[in-house]
């Protein structure tokens, strides 16, 4: 493999690393509150509400940050292929 084959695979690399980085962001959301609502529900003695709230909240809150990412690609991408043409 030689110098221009490993820029090549850089290149791709930090072109996909954006997309690979959300799904990671939507999972730990969804974790990050669980935990806050199961630790909510110890507290408060309300299992399993708490835990139940947090785990939409934290899907929610995932869906809201993937689609914002896509909406935001969306929008580089188009503008680049106006600027292209």
């Amino acid at each position: 493999m030689n110098l221009k084959d490993l820029n090549h695979l850089a290149k791709a690399y930090r072109e996909a690393m954006p997309y690979l980085a959300i799904g990671v962001q939507m999972a730990a959301m969804v974790i990050i509150m669980f935990l806050v609502g199961k630790w909510a529900d110890d507290k408060f003695s309300t299992q399993p509400w708490l835990m139940i709230v947090g785990i939409f909240f934290g899907i929610s809150a995932g869906f809201y940050h993937f689609f914002k990412f896509v909406s935001a690609e969306s929008k580089k991408s188009n503008t680049s292929n106006k600027n292209e043409n």
